[in-house]
């Protein structure tokens, strides 16, 4: 066996090799920034409550600090109408990729909308 390959952890002889197993220095690079993705959070959260209005929550799943795709952030928002909602989610997308955080990070917004009572 070659000593400079990647040993292979239960994986068949098709699958390909993650990522990090093939560079031994992006594990050093994950962790070097995982601010951004919490500055990323708050930020987004911030102008979703601008956009939507208050009983906005927010949840992160992705890889802190990964240099390529960040995650996923999950926003469940108020909905009253879909015409309503549209025009929102477009207010909030477009203050997203303004935003000098925001714009940076490679984050896939996805909204669950939580119905609110029409009055």
């Amino acid at each position: 066996m070659n000593p400079f390959l990647p040993e292979p952890h239960g994986r068949g002889p098709l699958e390909p090799e993650t990522t990090e197993r093939l560079d031994p220095f992006l594990q050093k690079l994950v962790e070097k920034r995982p601010w951004e993705l919490h500055s990323g959070r708050w930020r987004a959260w911030t102008l979703a409550e601008m956009a939507f209005g208050s009983g906005v929550s927010v949840s992160l799943a992705g890889r802190l600090g990964y240099a390529g795709f960040r995650g996923l952030l999950h926003l469940s928002i108020p909905f009253r109408t879909l015409e309503d909602h549209s025009r929102r989610e477009s207010l909030f997308l477009s203050w997203a990729g303004e935003d000098p955080i925001l714009s940076r990070l490679p984050l896939v917004f996805v909204f669950e909308p939580n119905p609110v009572e029409v009055p």
